[in-house]
């Protein structure tokens, strides 16, 4: 209900409450850091029908706000559900697990995953959607073993 996560036993927290306590004057140290939630939960009640898809071919200060650098990927758009198959946790898994040694963007990953998801059963109920306050690539880097 709204931007709130409802827990089976009716227990609710509000995500921009979560998503408070990470900002740069609660946790000064994130500042300059992307914080990346992935919200893979339904948004409301109402079901989707699938349909087919036709596709086509110099130097001054800069300020910040106090919600730069927040990406958050959520696997439905507002009133709509999810199927509860973990189809969007799985394919950001294998997504990004195949692509982000060779330094491939988050952003375009999240391309591929909305593709990968239209392609695989149950996809229908998904609509990717991600808000995104960065102004900067998101790329991983592999640890390096010591």
């Amino acid at each position: 209900k709204g931007n709130m996560l409802v827990a089976s036993d009716g227990t609710s927290l509000s995500i921009d409450k979560i998503r408070t306590t990470f900002n740069c004057h609660e946790m000064e140290f994130f500042k300059d850091f992307p914080k990346i939630f992935i919200i893979d939960v339904c948004r409301g009640e109402s079901t989707t029908t699938a349909h087919k898809i036709t596709t086509r071919g110099p130097d001054m200060p800069l300020y910040g706000h106090n919600d730069d650098g927040f990406l958050t990927i959520w696997s439905t758009t507002p009133g709509y559900q999810a199927a509860d198959k973990s189809l969007l946790s799985n394919r950001m898994t294998d997504v990004i697990k195949s692509k982000y040694k060779s330094g491939y963007p988050l952003k375009k990953m999240l391309d591929d995953i909305r593709q990968n998801i239209r392609e695989k059963p149950h996809g229908e109920w998904y609509c990717v959607e991600s808000q995104d306050t960065t102004d900067y690539d998101i790329i991983f880097q592999q640890r390096k073993s010591s």
